[in-house]
């Protein structure tokens, strides 16, 4: 006797297309992403609430195999906790994972995202050679995370990290400019933190060092731009 039809998502055409989605380089949604996926956009809350942890290791493993993946953005239509996003994390980007593509757009954006959240993502930013951008605006984010961050730029190049919307204070900073490839950086966003004389003391000893490469820096409503540097505003 037949059963009703499994649930379980068995690809990319499986319920996973209702909280993600890949896309071509022309924008436009692809069922074979690991040949054509240029971008994934990724409903972290509703894989957490709808979406079982094996399915999410069988997402994980096909983002895994993916090509030509450039761009990786989570997004959010209703608050999660950040306990939640680390299990998501850890299902979705596997620490034992080998990751190929050409990654250059890292976001997670408005989830209440914590230190334990992030590290679950160390392996993969990591297993990255450079990375382009990224972005965790408005992820409540503080000292901890600022830390982790520095972790990922002992092992991996950034040209732009954007943390706007966050907590960060000196001690935080302090810890992110650690990072031995933090002084490669191009642009740093730090627009809507909590910054006062501690903060600007910590990035004014962070652009005295020696081959800083930085170009573009936002703190609160004030722009600073050296050399040749384009405003992306």
């Amino acid at each position: 006797m037949g059963g009703k039809p499994s649930k379980e998502p068995t690809g990319i055409n499986g319920v996973w297309s209702e909280f993600c989605t890949f896309e071509d380089e022309n924008e436009r949604p692809t069922k074979d992403p690991i040949h054509d996926a240029v971008s994934l956009r990724i409903d972290l809350y509703y894989l957490s609430t709808r979406v079982p942890t094996k399915s999410l290791r069988d997402m994980g493993s096909v983002i895994s195999r993916c090509k030509k993946l450039k761009s990786i953005r989570m997004i959010r239509h209703l608050f999660v906790r950040s306990n939640v996003i680390e299990d998501v994390l850890v299902s979705l980007f596997q620490a034992n994972g080998s990751y190929y593509f050409p990654l250059e757009h890292f976001s997670i954006c408005k989830y209440a995202l914590n230190a334990r959240g992030f590290e679950a993502i160390i392996p993969f930013l990591t297993s990255r050679g450079e990375l382009d951008c990224l972005s965790l605006e408005n992820c409540e984010i503080g000292d901890d995370v600022a830390g982790a961050i520095g972790v990922v730029l002992d092992q991996t190049c950034i040209d732009n990290i954007d943390l706007n919307g966050n907590q960060i204070s000196a001690r935080g900073l302090s810890n992110l400019f650690s990072g031995k490839n933090s002084i490669k950086l191009r642009s740093l966003n730090l627009q809507e933190n909590s910054i006062g004389k501690a903060e600007v003391d910590e990035i004014a000893r962070f652009l005295s060092k020696e081959g800083v490469a930085l170009q573009w820096i936002a703190i609160g409503k004030i722009r600073l731009i050296f050399g040749d540097y384009f405003d992306p505003d």
